[in-house]
Parts: C-alpha cells; sequence; structure tokens
C-alpha cells in the first residue's frame, strides 16, 4: 500500500497534515519529520482509521485490491 502525507496550509498561515496508508502508530515517526520539514510544531493530532488498522489488515487489503484490479 502506497504511504502518502496531505499537507494543508490555511489562509491564516496554519498547517495541518494527514497520513493515509500508514497503519499503527508507525504515522507517529513522520511527525518529527513533518516538523523539521515545515518550520511547525504539532499542537493537536488526532489519530485516523488507519492508525485503528494492522499492518497485517492493511497488506490483505492491498493484496485485494491487487487481485482485483487483475481480474
Amino acid at each position: 500500500m502506497t504511504h502518502r502525507v496531505t499537507v494543508t496550509i490555511g489562509k491564516d498561515g496554519s498547517i495541518s497534515a494527514e497520513t493515509h496508508g500508514v497503519t499503527g502508530s508507525k504515522c507517529l515517526d513522520y511527525i518529527p519529520l513533518l516538523e523539521d520539514l515545515l518550520g511547525a510544531e504539532t499542537v493537536t493530532s488526532e489519530f485516523t482509521e488507519d492508525y485503528r488498522r494492522t499492518s497485517a489488515s492493511a497488506e490483505n487489503t492491498a493484496t485485494q485490491q491487487q487481485s482485483q484490479w487483475n481480474c
């Protein structure tokens, strides 16, 4: 599964970022990287549905999607 990060900059200068396809607590590894790249400090954070998924279920989903694409 592809890992992506969506970064949004608001008109007021606020920055938000959301990981996609990163399961479990691995998403937390992106926080220091994003803070460094954006010159920002995390004020709040929330977990997405991907956080609650395990790596095994993500791999299972990716395999199912791949087989559907190859039909």
